[in-house]
């Protein structure tokens, strides 16, 4: 009776490809320090969506209006965007190279998520700062001493 492959574990496997002791390898770090900064820039972001919903839940939901429902809703979104892009652009390098396409199709493709993520970034933080500039959000907002300026 055979004894099972033990298979690696999907991380293991995702760090020994961004690690791996070959030439290209350089790309791969510079890429995996670039996505992990912007991962760990972000989760700030996820606290302050975390406090948002506790904010919300502590104040009367009746009390709080429809409009605070719809503006909460974009704001909740575009506070866990850019962690979850960043995180997936880490992820996503990994399963570009692991697929049975062609070196140019993955090259390209690998650039597109490159300069893509940044932007998907960019746009969800001044969705944020629009949607934080909102009345009905102020409270939360002056509550939290958010810089809803960018400056």
């Amino acid at each position: 009776m055979a004894s099972p492959v033990k298979e690696k574990h999907y991380i293991k496997k995702v760090v020994g490809f961004y690690f791996a002791p070959v030439w290209q390898s350089f790309f791969t770090i510079l890429y995996f320090v670039f996505f992990s900064y912007f991962a760990v820039f972000h989760s700030g972001k996820i606290v302050l969506a975390v406090k948002f919903l506790v904010y919300t839940i502590k104040n009367s939901t009746l009390l709080l209006g429809l409009p605070y429902l719809f503006w909460g809703v974009v704001f909740l979104i575009a506070l866990i965007i850019p962690f979850s892009v960043s995180l997936y652009a880490l992820l996503l390098l990994y399963e570009i190279w692991h697929n049975h396409w062609d070196k140019q199709r993955k090259m390209l493709v690998s650039l597109l998520v490159l300069f893509a993520t940044p932007l998907v970034i960019i746009a969800m933080d001044d969705i944020i700062r629009l949607v934080a500039s909102q009345d009905v959000l102020r409270e939360f907002v002056v509550l939290n001493h958010l810089n809803v300026s960018g400056r």
